[in-house]
């Protein structure tokens, strides 16, 4: 459980990271200007599941799926969407 937990810990504070530098990247001139935002209109529940879709490209049911299978191996899931709604921002702020 604390291997999961640390996993999905390195992961948010890695996106974090890669969004507070996401700048003029070797002239890329905001290619990579995608906000990891959370998207209420869209979701479920809080709308994180629909923010990780919109930032990386991928199939809101899949994230979905695989969310779901984390909340079942001893609720990491849970734990993790938590966090997540805790520390991104809403769209539009």
């Amino acid at each position: 459980m604390f291997g999961i937990l640390r996993i999905g810990a390195y992961l948010v504070s890695g996106l974090t990271v890669w969004q507070f530098f996401q700048g003029d990247i070797g002239g890329m001139n905001g290619a990579l200007h995608k906000a990891l935002t959370l998207d209420p209109s869209h979701g479920m529940l809080l709308g994180v599941c629909a923010g990780v879709s919109n930032f990386t490209g991928i199939d809101v049911s899949l994230i979905r799926f695989i969310w779901a299978l984390l909340a079942f191996y001893r609720g990491a899931g849970i734990a993790l969407y938590i966090l997540a709604f805790l520390i991104m921002p809403t769209y539009g702020q």
